[in-house]
This record gives structure tokens, C-alpha cells and sequence, in this order.
């Protein structure tokens, strides 16, 4: 478990992360809420896999055998 706290930065509020080669300067986090409503999990952002260019060739079904149809 890594202890942080919130320090002052100008109007706002920060977290305050250790310097201990897990977190870098200029990475984005989300902190994303619990169902409670008073506690959060920190994840690290990561880039969208999908979004930059279309792939050289077109995806092909993985299952060519299945009527979707009949799929409920």
C-alpha cells in the first residue's frame, strides 16, 4: 500500500505521489469513484489501441462458420 496526501496547489487541490520510479512527471491517472461514494481506485490512463490509422488489411471474421442470425 503507498500513502499519499493532498497538498495545496494554488486554488486547487493535488495529490502528492512518492518519487520512487513507479510514478513519472506528466503521466495522466483517473481516479475512478467507488460505489460508495467515498473511496476511489487510481488507474493510469492509457492511450485509445483504436484510434490513429486503419490497419493495412481488413479484420476478417473469426468465426465464418456461425449464422448470426440465430444469434439472440
Amino acid at each position: 500500500m503507498i500513502e499519499v496526501k493532498t497538498v495545496s496547489r494554488g486554488n486547487s487541490l493535488a495529490l502528492s505521489l512518492p518519487k520512487d520510479g513507479r510514478f513519472k512527471k506528466g503521466q495522466r491517472w483517473l481516479l475512478i469513484p467507488s460505489s460508495d461514494g467515498e473511496s476511489y481506485t487510481l488507474v493510469p490512463r492509457i492511450e485509445n489501441p483504436y484510434a490513429g490509422s486503419k490497419p493495412k488489411r481488413p479484420m476478417t471474421e473469426a468465426w465464418s462458420d456461425v449464422d448470426w442470425n440465430e444469434v439472440e
